[in-house]
Parts: C-alpha cells; structure tokens; sequence
C-alpha cells in the first residue's frame, strides 16, 4: 500500500505533479464546476455515518485480524541475504514446494497483542514432513506437526523458520496462535469487536488493489491459504465472513483487471452469503485518477488506445468510466432483487474536480452510479516549511486546525457535482495527512500522539456531519508511525485507548452521531 503525492497547479490541460511521499493526497484547489444543462434534482440530506479502512494484512502493520499469525507473512530466504524467496516455489496457498540442500527460508508472524502485557506461549500447527524450527523463539520446541514456543514480551518478530519440506509431502496449513486459543477461530474476536462501530469496512488494501496484479478467478486467493498477503488479495470469503461477524457494510475495491467472469463470480458469492440487511459499496480500482499508481497508468495507455479523447487525462478518466460502468452493471444484474443494498462509487482526487467530471459526464456513466467520492485528507502542507524548533509541537496545531477548512472547501465542488447528477456524495478516506521528510523522526509520532491531534479529528468529524452528513472512510486502522507519516489511528492493535488521541476522538464522535 503505497501512495505518492498529486498536487494539480492549473485547470485544464495544464498541471503539474510534485512526489512528496507514500499515500500522499494534495491539499485540495478550488475549482468550480458547473452543473450540466439537465441537472437532477439533489438526492435527500444522507444519515452522517463513518467508516474505516483497514490496514495491509502483513506481519509488519501491527494488526492482528486473524488468529492465524502466519497469514500475513511472505517467505523470505535466509541463505540470499533475507530477499524474498523464489515464488516459482511457492504454491497459492502459500506452501513452500522444495528446497535445495542447506537452503533456509523464514516467514515472520504477525505479534499477538498478548504479548505486550507479558510473555505467552504459542502453538504452530501445520501438514507434512520436513525440518523446522524457529527465530525470535524462546525454548522452542519441534514435533511431527507441531511447533512450540514462548513469545517473550521483549521481542518485536518472530519467525518460523523452515531448513527442509519433503517434495512429496511438503511443510503446509501453517497456524499459529495462542496455545491456549480455539483453533478454529477465523478472526481474533478482540479486532472484530473493534469494528462494531463503523458503518462500513473499506478493503482496499486486504484486495492488494494499489498493486494491481488480481483478476483472473482461477488465480484467486482461497480462503484456504496459509498467507493471505499475496498480491491476489484476502479470500473474499473472509471479507465477507468479517462483514457479517462485525455486522457492518463491506466496500470493496475491485481490481482493475477483473474480465466478467470475476466480477460476476465475485458478486453473486457477496449476494448469496452476505447479511442481507447490510449495503454493499463497490469500487472499481483504486484511485484512477493517481498516475502513482499502475492502474492509473494503464487506464490511460487504454484510454489513449480506444481514442477517448486527445488529452490524455480526459482518455483516461473516460476509460475508467468505462470500465466501472461495465462492472457495476454487473454487479446492479446481481442485485436486482435489493439495488438498495448496492452502491456503486466513481472516485476522483479532492483537489482536481476536472478528473471526476471527465468521468462522471461520459455518455451513461451518471446513470449507472450511486455516488461520487474523494479522499478527504487534512494537513498535507504542514510541514513544508520546516519549523525552526521541532521540540515543541503546540505551534503546529492552529494552521493544522486551518487546514481542515480548506479541505472541506474543495470537497463543497465535489458535492455540487453529486447533487447535480442526484448523487450522493462520500469520502472513500479522510483524516491527517501531515508528512515530514526533516532531521527528527520523533516529529510525526509526537504529533499524532498528542492530544491536540484529537481535537482535530474531532473538528474535522463534525464539520464533516455538519457541512456533508453521508459516509466518511477514515484511513486507517491500524499502523506504526513512521519518520515521515503515520495513518493508523492506533500504532498497534490492543494499544490502550489512552495512548490513542485520534482512535479515542472518533469513537466518541462514532457515538456522539449514534445517539442524535
């Protein structure tokens, strides 16, 4: 999950693009936009509701979702310096087929929350013949099928570590978790219950979809795997699972190379086990309009193949309505027996409007979407003039605050564009967005720790409810902060509440617009 900063410096055929960082979002520009010639009518004010995100499933995000702590890992050799090992040997299910003599390979685990507050003793269990023990184990302990060990409460990462699988039956099904846990629990009940609150779950990063390699059906990950990092996505029958265990809608991003098969596939598996009370939110690709992203760059080499447009913006954006339409299309056939329980999203950038119009006026795009969305990010120039003093952060926090108002301003486009169409208008992410490329890496987990850091997100939430109402996706959920951004509204999954000034202010908000 990686993203780079787009600013747009002039309407029309003239921009220019600076790179900040990973998963930047521009402050937003003003641009008007004038409603078509046969405007509709705005749709009805929309309930105020927010959502969430969630994080990578990599051992590396510090969010434990599964109880399996092995299905965020990747296979890395150990022989070859620690660079992932050979995936030509690596089945689907994430199944290491054969090493040569005196090869090793490693995978990490994802750390259990558990261990924070103490040590704890885990079992891995797992099919097959071969020789195994383990890195960052304390007293472990190997038996056919089986592998124990003490997780010590000083230890960042462990690893099962594998020197030999025989060919003919190889080292695979591997789980580990608590010794003490129901070993055939899905999700940790502790991450299911921190969902309970949001309105919808957006999968974005469970689908890989920044990486754009998903869409052959036969290539998906099933819900059997080991890992379920791999570039094909989570099983979508856990997003599904997770969905109705969390009673709350699931937004999926589907990939941009999904053909038919998949998408239909895909939705009628949704249709059939999915809660029917709850809506599903559909995508197609993430961020098209990102020329950071793979996606965004095919759309436009197709765009400019089909003979779109001469501008290769307008060739691009017209190329995703295209595709989007074709699979919501498909998705709306699946649904026709509850169209209420779909919603069909086209996403631009918070600070181009041009990009989304492009789309959203091509030939019958408007007619087969719901809504029109962005991402609603705050506090991106924050630090682009680096403070003489970064020791103290109290002087960041006013512009910071300020910033949240110029956000918002931009994103009034965007909903004038929805009413004119009579669509709705969400955020597919929001929230801070500071970034710091300066001498101090303290700066930006001070800043995002701090108290004052709440107060913002609670500006932000009700001028968002005040101003818009509708659905707010806030980017993300769980993450550790790094030297130039931190997004997670907590550093690691079961971190006290009190150490998380942004994760406590939307709960409270969360609760805040229950209760009106």
């Amino acid at each position: 999950m990686r993203r780079l900063l787009v600013l747009a410096l002039a309407a029309l055929l003239c921009i220019g693009i600076a790179v900040i960082a990973n998963y930047s979002k521009q402050q937003p520009a003003s641009n008007a936009v004038e409603a078509p010639a046969t405007a509709a009518a705005p749709l009805p004010r929309q309930p105020t509701a927010f959502g969430i995100n969630l994080s990578t499933v990599a051992y590396w995000s510090k969010q434990r979702a599964f109880m399996n702590l092995a299905v965020g890992g990747i296979w890395q050799s150990i022989n070859a310096g620690w660079a992932e090992f050979d995936h030509d040997r690596i089945d689907g299910n994430g199944t290491v087929l054969s090493l040569k003599p005196g090869e090793n390979v490693a995978m990490a685990l994802i750390r259990p929350p558990r261990s924070y507050l103490g040590d704890i003793a885990i079992r891995c269990r797992f099919d097959g013949k071969g020789v195994i023990d383990g890195i960052g184990m304390v007293s472990p302990v190997a038996s056919p099928g089986r592998l124990d060990f003490i997780w010590r409460h000083d230890i960042e990462t462990a690893q099962f570590r594998l020197n030999a699988t025989d060919p003919a039956d190889p080292i695979r099904n591997i789980d580990c978790r608590e010794a003490d846990a129901d070993p055939k629990l899905l999700f940790d009940s502790a991450f299911v219950e921190t969902l309970t609150p949001y309105k919808a779950v957006r999968f974005m990063d469970w689908q890989q979809a920044n990486g754009n390699v998903a869409g052959t059906w036969s290539q998906r990950t099933s819900p059997g795997a080991t890992i379920q990092s791999s570039g094909q996505g989570v099983a979508m029958e856990h997003m599904v699972t997770l969905a109705n265990q969390a009673k709350t809608d699931p937004w999926f991003v589907m990939p941009w190379n999904a053909d038919a098969t998949y998408t239909e596939n895909f939705a009628r598996y949704v249709h059939d086990h999915l809660d029917p009370s709850l809506t599903v939110y559909v995508e197609v690709g993430n961020e098209i309009w990102n020329m950071d992203f793979p996606a965004g760059k095919q759309a436009r080499a197709e765009g400019i193949r089909d003979k779109l447009s001469a501008n290769p913006d307008e060739a691009r954006m017209r190329r995703y309505a295209v595709k989007a339409v074709a699979g919501f299309k498909i998705w709306s056939r699946v649904y026709a027996d509850r169209p209420k329980q779909l919603v069909r999203i086209l996403s631009g950038q918070n600070a181009w409007p041009d990009l989304l119009r492009y789309a959203v006026d091509y030939k019958d795009t408007a007619a087969n979407v719901d809504a029109l969305s962005t991402a609603v990010y705050f506090g991106q120039q924050l630090l682009e003039t680096p403070p003489a003093d970064t020791r103290d952060a109290g002087p960041l926090f006013p512009p910071l605050m300020a910033s949240i108002d110029a956000t918002f301003a931009s994103a009034r486009t965007f909903k004038q564009m929805a009413d004119s169409h009579g669509l709705r208008y969400v955020a597919y992410e929001g929230g801070q967005h500071v970034s710091w490329h300066g001498a101090d890496p303290t700066l930006i987990g001070r800043i995002n720790r701090d108290p004052r850091m709440g107060d913002a997100y609670r500006k932000f939430m009700t001028l968002w409810a005040r101003d818009f109402g509708d659905t707010l996706m806030l980017f993300h959920s769980v993450s550790p902060p790094g030297s130039s951004m931190h997004f997670g509204l907590a550093d690691y999954s079961g971190q006290p509440i009190s150490e998380t000034p942004k994760r406590k202010a939307v709960l409270d908000m969360i609760a805040a617009t229950k209760g009106k």
